[in-house]
């Protein structure tokens, strides 16, 4: 297989893995805040009121991790499959950063790491052996 074939198929699986990543954080996001209210209403009966400002207060506090993981590790792998299927040059590059992100996630986003490292170094090796040509 041709590095292109490669930089699609990495593409390919790049958009794959960072939708799904976002629609488990949207969904999961989305239950939290649909059970804390209840959460927030039962322990502010056990407590009292006071512990309903403290709720909101770490409601908005998960919102801010769940945003800032969706944005750190989901948008970058979407960023990086659109920029490698439309074969632009910052796209490998952003691949591998997203790959280096994802690589801790075992074992679906330690493929995709392992992945695009792989073609990041067949890329330059590709680039290295037409510069001596």
């Amino acid at each position: 297989m041709d590095i292109q074939s490669h930089k699609r198929t990495l593409g390919i699986i790049h958009l794959v893995y960072g939708s799904l990543i976002a629609v488990a954080f949207i969904f999961i996001g989305s239950f939290i805040t649909m059970l804390f209210p209840f959460i927030a209403e039962e322990i502010a009966n056990d407590v009292g009121n006071d512990a309903e400002d403290i709720l909101l207060f770490v409601e908005s506090i998960i919102r801010t991790i769940f945003i800032l993981l969706l944005v750190f590790s989901a948008l970058p792998s979407i960023i990086a499959g659109i920029g490698l299927l439309q074969n632009r040059n910052w796209g490998i590059i952003i691949a591998l950063i997203a790959g280096c992100v994802s690589i801790f996630s075992f074992p679906f986003g330690t493929a995709v790491g392992v992945y695009s490292i792989y073609v990041f170094v067949e890329n330059n090796k590709s680039k290295n052996d037409q510069n001596k040509e």
